[in-house]
């Protein structure tokens, strides 16, 4: 059992995931902490107030949850988010990940792997062609409308390469602002798929896949808020369903 924020949350997972014990026993958490270092654990439907919380650990249900893990050893429960500024510096200001549980509650279902245009372009040069397995990605969706606007304040741009299931977004030959990847919370948690948005100016592209690789000179990133790096490349692969999270029971209503 956790006592505590998001933060402490994400260490235990990070132990467990080195000690090959993650899904040995579900978590239960009592969240403990100011209200911007809950957001993982409101979104994740885990009571606010400690006794109802305590009471979920004692007598509610495991429920299998997704986990990011990178190809260095680190994991992260929320979300990752790279931007051309880098990561923020520790005692800066909070990290955008914790935002990002209600932006995505909020957002449309996001297009798999298909670009979206704007007046300057495509948002990626790659070709969307279906993946074999299980990871959705030759499903698409509805097409949202592109959207534009200022870069935010501070927002600056950085050459990477990013690639979605051995797709290509975006290449080295177009600066992007931000590349950010959330695990859907609700009834799509555990589907084994992250939610990627990558910016550039002038585009924005959606897209859904089970691994992204990230690649540049040099960069920094937040992984649920907490800065890392720099460094030159990166993987994040989604482990579906590879823990558990003690939650109420919850009965349906006729």
């Amino acid at each position: 059992m956790v006592i505590g924020s998001d933060l402490a949350l994400q260490r235990v997972l990070q132990a467990l995931y080195r000690q090959r014990e993650l899904g040995a026993d579900p978590v239960g958490l009592v969240p403990v902490g100011r209200p911007e270092e809950l957001a993982a654990a409101r979104a994740l439907g885990v009571p606010g107030a400690p006794v109802a919380a305590a009471r979920a650990v004692l007598t509610g249900t495991a429920r299998k949850l997704d986990l990011l893990v990178d190809d260095g050893g680190g994991v992260a429960l929320g979300g990752v988010r790279i931007s051309g500024g880098g990561a923020r510096r520790p005692g800066g200001r909070p990290g955008g990940w914790r935002s990002l549980w209600a932006k995505l509650a909020a957002a449309e279902q996001a297009t798999v792997l298909t670009p979206e245009r704007t007046g300057t372009g495509t948002a990626a040069d790659g070709a969307g062609g279906g993946a074999g397995g299980s990871t959705r990605t030759g499903r698409t969706g509805p097409t949202g409308r592109p959207e534009r606007g200022e870069p935010a304040r501070g927002e600056h741009s950085a050459r990477l390469r990013v690639e979605a299931d051995g797709r290509l977004l975006a290449d080295v030959h177009r600066p992007v602002r931000v590349v950010q990847v959330t695990l859907p919370s609700g009834a799509a948690a555990g589907e084994g798929v992250m939610e990627i948005v990558v910016r550039a100016p002038g585009a924005l592209l959606r897209a859904r896949a089970a691994s992204i690789s990230v690649a540049g000179r040099g960069f920094g990133y937040e992984a649920d808020g907490r800065p890392v790096g720099p460094v030159r490349a990166r993987t994040w692969t989604v482990h579906a369903g590879c823990w558990g999270l003690l939650l109420p029971v919850t009965q349906d209503t006729p």
